[in-house]
């Protein structure tokens, strides 16, 4: 399982991206889950998996929960 980690403006860590098997690639805030990206069905779905968009927006959803 590889992480890439998500930085602001001042190189804080905001949240990670993991992905796991499959390709399957994880979004967390502070630990805590906020979105899964499919690249079988090539969709990203919330933390309460609705769906969020076509492709690949998970760096939206870590930068949108960061906001809150």
């Amino acid at each position: 399982m590889s992480t890439v980690y998500i930085r602001d403006g001042s190189s804080r860590i905001v949240g990670r991206i993991q992905t796991g098997s499959q390709g399957k690639q994880f979004a967390y805030v502070s630990d805590r889950m906020v979105g899964i990206y499919s690249p079988q069905l090539d969709k990203t779905f919330d933390s309460r998996l609705r769906l969020f968009g076509n492709g690949n927006q998970l760096m939206a959803l870590v930068c949108r929960d960061d906001d809150d």
